[in-house]
């Protein structure tokens, strides 16, 4: 809605702005200042919003939520901010696993599968993972670090599957975090 019919609604029906011609002017003086300050707070949540900001902008975002950039670009440092802002929120469980994921690449995670090894069951391994995002070895492997740091203590990351859709390439990242397991004889020696 127009920010002067907004105001001239808002008046009091003893005060008529249309017919009272200094009454209108007012109206019409604050609407045009209102409407410049709405437009310039539209093009700072714009700018602001991590999908839309770059360069020293989206730097600021990163200090705020505590990411460096280090060599990534911008389109691969919003995928940071985003798994770090989606980290942050501390499910360890597939679904959140999923979400960090999705959060951080924007791809759909119906197909991704979060499995346990047979052999090792304090292991997983993501399968599935699109790979158009994190299309080189620094960015999965950052994206491999990441979900490490969210998966619950004592459990290991054995590896992660990209797959390029486009292409039909596999890149396998492998998990490098240890599993810390306590037995009874740990806990009376």
């Amino acid at each position: 809605m127009d920010i002067l019919k907004e105001f001239i609604s808002r008046m009091p029906g003893s005060v008529d702005a249309i017919y009272n011609p200094n009454i209108n002017k007012l109206v019409t003086f604050f609407a045009e200042y209102l409407s410049n300050i709405q437009g310039l707070f539209k093009q700072i949540e714009y700018y602001r919003n991590i999908d839309n900001a770059s360069g020293n902008l989206l730097d600021k975002i990163g200090e705020k939520v505590g990411e460096v950039r280090g060599k990534a670009d911008d389109e691969f440092y919003r995928v940071m901010l985003k798994s770090k802002i989606a980290s942050r929120k501390g499910d360890a469980t597939v679904n959140g696993i999923l979400t960090i994921i999705k959060n951080s690449l924007g791809v759909d995670v119906r197909n991704i599968k979060v499995l346990p090894l047979e052999n090792e069951p304090q292991a997983i391994m993501i399968k599935d993972v699109p790979s158009e995002s994190a299309n080189n070895d620094w960015k999965r492997n950052y994206l491999l670090k990441r979900i490490e740091s969210t998966v619950a203590a004592g459990i290991r990351v054995h590896k992660i599957i990209f797959v390029d859709n486009t292409t039909g390439e596999v890149n396998i990242v492998t998990g490098t975090q240890s599993s810390i397991i306590i037995t009874e004889e740990d806990k009376n020696g």
